[in-house]
Parts: structure tokens; C-alpha cells; sequence
């Protein structure tokens, strides 16, 4: 319970006195204190261990529910039937009484460094169940008011037992919890506990190793490290090598086929009929092939510029030939006076993947003090505490606070997807 030191709670307080517990030996305190731990053991066994805080008093024990107040309920009534119905061949009987209290408590460390409780939550319970009998549970007004309204069938269970006024001249209403029914079931299951798997606990190798062994694994682990990034490279280099081959094998036909004329020529073109173009001279063949062009230059056909005017191209007299045939065709299909332009494809864009919005959940916080029923949009959510956050739908709602001994509160909110908002009540009379 380290997290929960100097945090002060406002939870259900289980107070419980073994009764004539000083008046016995030290060899009968000892056996009853046994019996005790063991029946307490079994009735808090269904509550989950971060929802519960024990004290041991020496004479009996003060635990805190910090869950739903119904645990301490049905904790008080199965240690009071499980010591009623106790079967004892020899020593004394042990009895209990049973106080309990709905209110502030904090958890500090002691002198010790142990976990104590400390708050008028844990005294108010001490003080009621000073006034119970032997096999008696009685509970205070506040945890009275709050189990009521839980269920019609908890307001049964309590009878009215009046104002009773301890040493401090403090009056305090309190009420008897009868004999419950067969049929009587908790409102909300009980949380089930935690599974924790056991921890692994890995052997120590050491002695594996023998005088050497250290600088060879150190060697080793740079091997592992550093053969995968050389085999990364490796592969790395030979993809680049046949992206550049297979680029230059798509783009040596374009160059051949298609060569540009000079400028010179198409400046004729525009000036003199197609039918009058005359033959270019032919020109020797290149002793030296054609330089490749650069890699950066490589890029798929469609996505090809238009090329400048201004480039000359060297080609074959037969090419040459072939390239004028078809350069005149051309300008007979076009327009007298306009150049002639290679059309462009349109590079398609490439479809944006887009996650569908879904309205996340709001968040609605509760701080009401000392407690109330929460209600959201009439529909009840709870008590608060222990009930802190509701998680709700985007929009507009009512939220209503109430307490049996002050007037309802009303607050309308309106929460956006995701938000959080906090609503915070103080009844004051």
C-alpha cells in the first residue's frame, strides 16, 4: 500500500472487538486471536486486495473498504454467522461485535514505518460498534442512508436502534442489521481478483563461463550485430545495380527511335511546304558509341519533358532518312504555323487512405462530498464515492447529485468527443 500513503479516502470503515478479549491469559488470547484472523481471512477472501486496507488493533481489527460499500455489508454479516455457527470442544467462545461507518479515513505510516489509519471515519466506527452487544452489527447513519438506496431489499435488513451518545458527548444515530435473507444478492457481482502469474526466476550462468569466455562473447556480439547490416548492404547494392541496367535498357530504344531534328531543319519546316523538304547530307557513321546518359536522368517514359530544341542528335544516314519521313507526316497533320508538341500523360494521383472517424466517448468526473447518488439523465449511475468517472456519449446531459439530508443538485453539461469534464459538489446545510 505504498502508492495510497497520505492520501485520505472516503470509504466504508468494518470495525471489529473481540469481546473480554484483556480479561483472558495469554495462552487464550493467542487461540482466540487465531480463530479471529482465520474467520476474517474468510470473509473478506472475495474482496480484491487494492480495494481493501487492514489494521490489525490487537484486540480485534479496523479494515477499509475502498470499493463498494456493499463489502463491508456482506463481510459483517459472514463473520457474524461464521462465529454464531462455531463449533468449540474446549476454551472460551469467541465473540465479536461489529461496527460500521461510511466516512473520511487517511492512510499514514506510524512510528514503525507500518500503515496505520487515521480519520474520523475509523473513529466514528470505533464509537458504534462500542455500543453494539456481543454478535451485534450495527452502522451509522451515513452508511444507513447509502445502503437504502442501493436496493429495497438492503433498507430491509436495518432497524432503528436511535441516538446513542459515546465519552466524547457525541450523539450518533445508529442501526441494527437483522438476520438477512436466503435469497438476498449483492446489486453488482463482485470484482473478481486479479490473476498474477508467478515471476520467472532466471538461473545465474556464470559458471558456464571459463577464463576467456568474456572477451569472446563480447566479440561475438559485435559479429551478430554487424553481419546483418552488411548483408542489408549487400542485397541494397545489387537491386541499385539492376534498377540502373533496367533503366538504361528502356531508355536506349527511346533515343534511337526518336531522335529530335535540328533546329535548323524545323525552321524550314515552317517556311516551305512538307512536299519541298530536301534530304539531309549524309554523315559518317560515330566511331565512338553514344554516351549513356546519367542515372538521375533514367525516368519512365511518361514522365519524359519535352527535350529542347536545341539538342542535336547523331544518327545513321538511313535513320536520318527515316526520322525526315516521319517528321513530315507529322507537319502535314498540323496546323501551319503552330510547333509541334508531343502530348504529355497526365500522371494519375495516387489515392489517400483515409481512417474513418469514429466519436470517441466523454468522460465524466465526480467529486461529491460527503456522497451522493449520481444520476445522468435520469438513469442512475452510482454512488460517489467510491464512484469517480463516467464514461458517456458526446452531447448535452443532466447530471444530477443527490443526498437524502440536502437538495438535489442539478448541473447540465455538454462534452465534445474525448473530453473530460469534472463535476464537484460540497452539501452544506
Amino acid at each position: 500500500m505504498a502508492e495510497h500513503t497520505n492520501r485520505t479516502f472516503i470509504c466504508s470503515v468494518l470495525f471489529l472487538d473481540i469481546v473480554e478479549y484483556t480479561k483472558q491469559v495469554v495462552g487464550v488470547q493467542i487461540a482466540l486471536k487465531e480463530r479471529f484472523n482465520a474467520v476474517l481471512t474468510d470473509a473478506i477472501a472475495g474482496v480484491a486486495t487494492d480495494d481493501r486496507i487492514i489494521l490489525d488493533t490487537g484486540d480485534g481489527a479496523a479494515v477499509s473498504f475502498l470499493g463498494d460499500p456493499e463489502d463491508a455489508l456482506f463481510a459483517g454479516m459472514s463473520l457474524r454467522d461464521a462465529v454464531a455457527g462455531q463449533e468449540v470442544a474446549s476454551g472460551p467462545r469467541l465473540q465479536i461485535r461489529v461496527g460500521v461507518n461510511l466516512g473520511p479515513v487517511r492512510l499514514v505510516k506510524d512510528i514503525n514505518g507500518q500503515p496505520n489509519i487515521i480519520g474520523d471515519g475509523i473513529n466514528v466506527a470505533q464509537r458504534v460498534m462500542s455500543f453494539a452487544d456481543p454478535g451485534q452489527i450495527l452502522v451509522s447513519r451515513s452508511y444507513h442512508d447509502v445502503m437504502a438506496r442501493l436496493s429495497e431489499d438492503y433498507a430491509k435488513l436495518f432497524h432503528y436502534e436511535g441516538a446513542k451518545t459515546d465519552k466524547h458527548v457525541r450523539e450518533h444515530e445508529v442501526y441494527a442489521i437483522g438476520a438477512a435473507p436466503s435469497n438476498l444478492k449483492r446489486t453488482m457481482p463482485a470484482p473478481k481478483q486479479a490473476t498474477r502469474l508467478p515471476s520467472l526466476r532466471i538461473p545465474k550462468l556464470s559458471w558456464l563461463f571459463k577464463p576467456g569466455w568474456t572477451e569472446a562473447l563480447a566479440v561475438n556480439s559485435k559479429l551478430l550485430v554487424a553481419a546483418p547490416l552488411a548483408f542489408t548492404l549487400i542485397v541494397g547494392s545489387g537491386v541499385i545495380a539492376r534498377t540502373y541496367r533496367s533503366s538504361n535498357s528502356e531508355l536506349k530504344p527511346a533515343t534511337s527511335v526518336a531522335p529530335q531534328q535540328p533546329r535548323a531543319t524545323e525552321a524550314s519546316d515552317t517556311d516551305s511546304p512538307p512536299a519541298k523538304l530536301a534530304a539531309p547530307s549524309p554523315e559518317p557513321a560515330p566511331t565512338t558509341p553514344p554516351r549513356l546518359p546519367e542515372p538521375r536522368a533514367a525516368v519512365p517514359a511518361k514522365e519524359t519533358p519535352p527535350r529542347s530544341k536545341a539538342r542535336e542528335t547523331t544518327a545513321t544516314p538511313k535513320t536520318s532518312a527515316m526520322v525526315q519521313t516521319a517528321r513530315a507526316k507529322e507537319v502535314e497533320a498540323q496546323p501551319r504555323g503552330k510547333e509541334i508538341t508531343t502530348p504529355q500523360r497526365a500522371k494519375e494521383p495516387e489515392p489517400v487512405a483515409t481512417a474513418p472517424a469514429f466519436p470517441r466517448d466523454a468522460v465524466i468526473n465526480i467529486v461529491a462530498l460527503p456522497w451522493a447518488e449520481v444520476y445522468v439523465d435520469g438513469t442512475r449511475q452510482g454512488v460517489s464515492p467510491p464512484l469517480r468517472a463516467i464514461p458517456i456519449k458526446p452531447g448535452k446531459h443532466r447530471v444530477e447529485l443527490r443526498n437524502t439530508s440536502f437538495p438535489t443538485y442539478v448541473e447540465m453539461v455538454e462534452l465534445k468527443s474525448g473530453a473530460e469534464i469534472s463535476v464537484r459538489h460540497r452539501f452544506r446545510r
